[in-house]
């Protein structure tokens, strides 16, 4: 089976792709480990880190919104999460006009006791959960572009971690988030575009339209599986992922949120009760430098 990434069409277990991405259930209660596998692979996939029934629940609230909304499939049963036919959506997996749907119950999972313990154990110290909350509902044909988070939230420490949080079971074909192995030990890249900043630069965030050229040109190898309600992945900031585009007639609803220690800078966009977000690079009038000309200028 091919599978959509941009504008490539990739064959599982083939050069390109791999739908067996390891986990570190084996290892959970060795944080020496588990700090030696995310320096080494730059992710770490935990399967059931949160209560699968509160994430079942947090999907259920979300998906009653949208029902309300229209968005979703009158014909199929809510819990699908099937998109209205006969409802033109724009496909995206833009974060940006969801705050009426982050639910208290999805802010029970993704600030929950399991995740803090697990990252206050991890930094060996107090942690400290950004108060924004990246949720994606990504309709059919919608895709996330390829970039390490650096970019966006670089400020402070960098020291950051990323907590991808699927919202029920989701396949290869709805889009999930897919890695791009090896891409955290690509120093010419960290040290160029890695160090740039989007609303500071006003570069355009993402690293590459091309898929394939990360394996062909740099010899990383585009990973993901098939997630289920409580697991995580754990991404730092130098591991350049995006997601698969989404083949089905789903949403495909996650959510990304940030730890890092609380006695670390934070941040500015992202510091506080009220995160400031971004400025200039969510302006609907900045003009953003064009990707050629900035990989140009770094000479990758």
């Amino acid at each position: 089976m091919k599978y959509q990434m941009g504008g490539c069409q990739f064959e599982a277990e083939g050069k390109y792709l791999t739908l067996d991405l390891p986990e570190c259930n084996d290892i959970l209660d060795d944080t020496d480990a588990l700090r030696r596998r995310m320096q080494s692979d730059g992710y770490l996939l935990i399967r059931g880190l949160h209560n699968a029934e509160d994430v079942q629940q947090a999907r259920r609230d979300i998906l009653q919104v949208m029902a309300d909304e229209g968005k979703l499939d009158p014909a199929a049963p809510q819990d699908e999460g099937a998109a209205n036919p006969n409802r033109a959506e724009v496909a995206t997996s833009s974060v940006r006009g969801r705050e009426h749907l982050k639910t208290d119950s999805l802010k029970r999972v993704v600030y929950g006791q399991p995740i803090m313990q697990f990252f206050d154990r991890f930094l060996d110290g107090k942690s400290l959960s950004y108060n924004f909350q990246w949720l994606r509902t990504a309709g059919p044909g919608a895709c996330s572009t390829i970039h390490y988070d650096v970019v966006y939230m670089g400020r402070g420490t960098q020291d950051v971690y990323t907590c991808w949080t699927p919202l029920g079971t989701i396949t290869p074909e709805m889009g999930p988030l897919v890695l791009c192995l090896g891409s955290n030990k690509w120093q010419q890249v960290i040290d160029t575009y890695g160090k740039t900043d989007v609303d500071r630069d006003l570069t355009c965030g993402y690293f590459s339209k091309d898929p394939a050229e990360l394996v062909d040109r740099f010899g990383g190898r585009w990973a993901t599986t098939t997630f289920e309600p409580g697991d995580v992945d754990i991404v730092n900031m130098f591991l350049m992922h995006a997601s698969l585009t989404n083949s089905t007639n789903k949403y495909r609803m996650s959510c990304d949120t940030r730890y890092q220690l609380a006695s670390e800078p934070v941040d500015d966009r992202w510091a506080g009760e009220r995160p400031k977000m971004h400025g200039a690079f969510w302006q609907s009038d900045t003009e953003v430098e064009p990707l050629e000309v900035s990989r140009e200028k770094w000479g990758v």
